[in-house]
């Protein structure tokens, strides 16, 4: 295999995982391969129209799932550079401590995390300031502890929205504002990135002001020449050596060709369900149900 398709870090996927930790990684020198199935989303007026978007489904994904009884269902998930961050409301709520232990519900049992929240709770503070988070400590009266404030004040409530706030106190509620990663300075407006249009929750952001993955990782990653992105690249298996427990080989479809790419680190973070997929179409002789019973797939704790 050439120098070209050897890499120190392969990463699968380019969203809230991906991209973060390729924007982490990228001043470390090692050579950086990021994998995304699909592309940049086009910058066009569609990006606000609401026909568009949530009538029409422009950017949603095309292909179709089944259902547990093999019916068809639409995921109304996106391929894109930033993942389903460039669609998402931006609303960044930290776990609480209780969602890392065991958790016994309807379908079942959801064991515990091997780390708990307390271990992460630095990584929550530096992920909040990447994506710069507003919002009030202190408000959400199920918030876990946290070390630091909140990089920006909470975004002001609408008049609307501060009529029902004061409602709902007078009423002994306790609403608090929602933590939202947008780029918004409310005391210089002029020079503020976000102008608080009426479009954000599964609308991609016109202006780049909305705090997504692309926007605040990727694109400043590839800033670093030892890191590349390969785009309509979609990841077919992970080959293994023979003990079926080290991923040697990457085979990926691009162009209709399949290529193939190896480094010492491959990481599978393109969402919870194609990771499993990724896995589950890596099946060989040593693990015939696919690598997911070696390997730990977690979603992004956020």
């Amino acid at each position: 295999m050439s120098r070209d398709n050897q890499f120190d870090v392969i990463i699968i996927g380019t969203g809230a995982g991906g991209g973060t930790l390729a924007y982490h990684l990228a001043p470390s020198g090692k050579r950086i391969l990021i994998l995304e199935r699909g592309d940049y989303v086009t910058r066009e007026k569609d990006n606000w129209n609401p026909q568009a978007v949530n009538v029409d489904a422009k950017y949603n994904t095309k292909e179709l799932w089944r259902d547990a009884d093999g019916k068809e269902l639409h995921p109304h998930t996106n391929y894109y550079v930033g993942g389903n961050t460039k669609f998402y409301g931006a609303a960044l709520f930290r776990l609480r401590q209780q969602d890392f232990g065991e958790i016994r519900h309807h379908g079942g049992i959801s064991p515990a995390w091997p780390i708990g929240y307390d271990e992460l709770e630095p990584y929550y503070t530096q992920a909040e300031h990447l994506y710069q988070v507003h919002g009030n400590r202190g408000e959400d009266p199920t918030e876990p502890a946290a070390g630091k404030a909140y990089p920006w004040p909470a975004v002001s409530h609408e008049p609307r929205l501060q009529h029902l706030a004061d409602d709902f106190a007078a009423s002994g509620l306790r609403p608090f504002h929602t933590p939202l990663g947008i780029m918004l300075d409310e005391k210089n407006p002029r020079l503020s990135p976000c102008i608080r249009c009426n479009t954000c929750d599964g609308f991609p952001c016109l202006v780049h002001a909305k705090s997504d993955a692309q926007v605040l990782c990727v694109d400043p990653a590839l800033q670093h020449p030892n890191v590349t992105l390969l785009t309509n690249a979609l990841v077919k298996r992970l080959e293994t050596d023979s003990s079926g427990r080290e991923v040697q080989r990457v085979i990926v479809e691009r162009n209709s060709e399949l290529e193939t790419y190896s480094a010492d680190i491959v990481v599978v973070s393109c969402g919870a369900i194609n990771s499993a997929a990724v896995l589950l179409r890596s099946a060989n002789d040593k693990h015939p149900n696919g690598l997911a019973a070696i390997t730990w797939v977690t979603p992004t704790p956020y």
